[in-house]
């Protein structure tokens, strides 16, 4: 049945009432600052705005992977990788703008530079936290990372720092590659397994696969350009640096599935303390020492942000569990 021309004009109303007064709106974002709630929603909203930053993200699943359940932690840190490619890409080429005109975000001290949809501190949360909460049996756990997805969105909002709508959007989003990953999981669950199933490829197939890795992934680089404005290159640069973690964590992956690597989750507080010192160790070296370096000696470069990612995504992914191996004869990673 066609629409008569006045139901035509409902519609649009309907739709650009939705989406200028409530999605895209500071209304909402307004409506959150209620003067008895400030002293709580202030420094969750902070804590909240660090919790969803790549270096947490990075230290949380490389503790879970090496600590806790190597399964969950390649699902979780496959899951961060392919949600940060994602949500930098629809960043950048949808280009809509955060909310302008608020105080918020200057009295909270919480600045972003990118664009606002979908929001990636959303998308992110969904992604991790909701694969703790279908995979981890435990109630407080549970409890946590339930809270823990549906507060973000309010946090975000509540900053200053995202719209009703870009929440929406990093939500779905996050719901789609969560849910993405599961399926693909449930069809080839060989992928979470220690070692190839179908028998340890030859050194020339496995060079192929790691160059089919660099060819897929290292022309994000190409996608930097100074010509740009800034929050489209801030967009793109989590999409290169996504992608040049991609291939370091992938390409470690392929490597522990030749030599057949395996590990139980710790059993003390001494393996505990080794394997966490290892991971800051790495942290420590790639990210922020060899970052500083890179920053220093290339100035900002979409190709030192890829191999910079690429190098301490490879270390968490394959040369920390090498390491726990020969420390002691592999005593801390059993």
């Amino acid at each position: 049945m066609r629409l008569k021309p006045k139901h035509y004009m409902f519609v649009f109303m309907t739709d650009s009432f939705l989406w200028k007064e409530i999605l895209f709106s500071n209304s909402p974002l307004e409506a959150l600052h209620i003067s008895g709630l400030k002293p709580v929603l202030d420094p969750l909203t902070i804590l909240f705005h660090h919790l969803g930053s790549s270096l947490f993200f990075m230290a949380l699943v490389s503790l879970i992977y090496l600590c806790m359940d190597r399964k969950i932690g390649l699902r979780m840190t496959l899951g961060l990788l392919i949600a940060g490619v994602v949500n930098g890409a629809c960043k950048a080429l949808l280009t809509m703008p955060r909310p302008i005109g608020l105080p918020f975000p200057s009295e909270l001290g919480l600045m972003e530079g990118s664009y606002g949809f979908p929001s990636g501190h959303v998308q992110t949360t969904v992604v991790l936290y909701g694969t703790l909460f279908l995979h981890v049996r435990i109630p407080w756990v549970r409890i946590l990372t339930a809270f823990l997805i549906l507060f973000m969105p309010i946090a975000r909002m509540y900053a200053g720092l995202h719209f009703l709508g870009d929440t929406l959007g990093g939500f779905v989003l996050g719901l789609l590659v969560l849910f993405g990953l599961e399926f693909l999981f449930s069809k080839d669950p060989g992928i979470l397994e220690p070692s190839f199933t179908d028998g340890a490829p030859d050194q020339k197939r496995l060079k192929s696969l790691v160059l089919l890795i660099l060819a897929v992934t290292v022309p994000s680089i190409l996608l930097h350009d100074p010509s740009q404005p800034e929050s489209t290159n801030k967009s793109w640069e989590q999409v290169i640096s996504s992608a040049g973690a991609l291939a370091g964590f992938g390409i470690g992956i392929l490597y522990n599935k030749r030599a057949g690597l395996d590990w139980k989750s710790v059993d003390s507080w001494i393996v505990f303390l080794i394997r966490v010192a290892v991971i800051i160790l790495g942290i420590l070296i790639f990210y922020l020492a060899l970052g500083k370096i890179l920053s220093s000696l290339l100035r900002e470069n979409p190709v030192a942000r890829y191999f910079k990612y690429g190098i301490v995504c490879y270390y968490i992914g394959h040369l920390a569990p090498i390491l726990l191996k020969r420390i002691r004869g592999g005593i801390y990673l059993t």
